[in-house]
């Protein structure tokens, strides 16, 4: 089956506990790969992000799908592992102390197509991913950073 990898990394203008933080938000995980609504989040007693749902449109449908935290190293690793009914992936966070005060993100996310069918629709997905990636990730920058 084909797999699709995309990766960008940024530097973002806040301290390593403050990314942490605003990742455990899952609103900011709604800004990745074209997701519209996230709801239901769950968090552990201390506050990481256990999981979520949320809907994503991808050419010119809209899917449902759950997301569930299997990696949480605070404060430097977090790995969601994403489900559709036509995809499945892992998100994945890397977190860095950089210097003066600031911390170097990478996010990276690996999908894959489920099912035969799910072949013929996966390239229309992957490419919708793959036109905005690097902006969605930019954008969780700022978010850190603003917030």
């Amino acid at each position: 089956m084909s797999l699709d990898r995309f990766t960008h990394s940024v530097k973002v203008d806040t301290d390593l506990d403050h990314a942490w933080n605003v990742l455990q938000e899952s609103e900011t995980w709604g800004m990745i790969a074209g997701v519209e609504r996230v709801y239901d989040a769950r968090h552990t007693p201390d506050g990481t992000l256990r999981g979520y749902h949320f809907t994503v449109r991808a050419g010119g449908r809209t899917y449902e799908g759950t997301a569930a935290t299997h990696h949480a190293d605070k404060p430097s690793l977090m790995a969601v592992t994403i489900d559709t009914s036509e995809v499945a992936g892992t998100i994945t966070v890397e977190l860095s102390p950089s210097n003066p005060g600031g911390t170097d993100m990478t996010a990276s996310l690996k999908m894959q197509p489920k099912g035969i069918l799910s072949m013929v629709v996966f390239p229309i997905i992957s490419k919708a991913v793959s036109s905005g990636f690097a902006e969605q990730i930019d954008g969780i920058a700022t978010r850190m950073e603003d917030a």
